[in-house]
């Protein structure tokens, strides 16, 4: 594996733990301002997961995404 395509993955994993946080953070809150707060960061991670994603197409990283389930 290329560098890149290393550091390309790492951040995917680490971006798929974010939003299973922040789904999780999401679920539990009750104040008005922690889920407003929760939608935007979760705005936040798709369009960073987007963007990852797109690189990887574009540099012909193959992802595996069966490992998950």
């Amino acid at each position: 594996m290329k560098k890149t395509e290393v550091s390309i993955l790492a951040e995917l994993e680490q971006l798929y733990e974010r939003i299973q946080k922040n789904e999780l953070l999401f679920n539990m809150a009750e104040d008005d301002d922690l889920i407003e707060a929760a939608i935007y960061e979760k705005q936040a991670l798709n369009a960073r997961y987007t963007y990852l994603i797109k690189t990887a197409k574009e540099q012909g990283v193959k992802i595996n995404f069966t490992e998950r389930i």
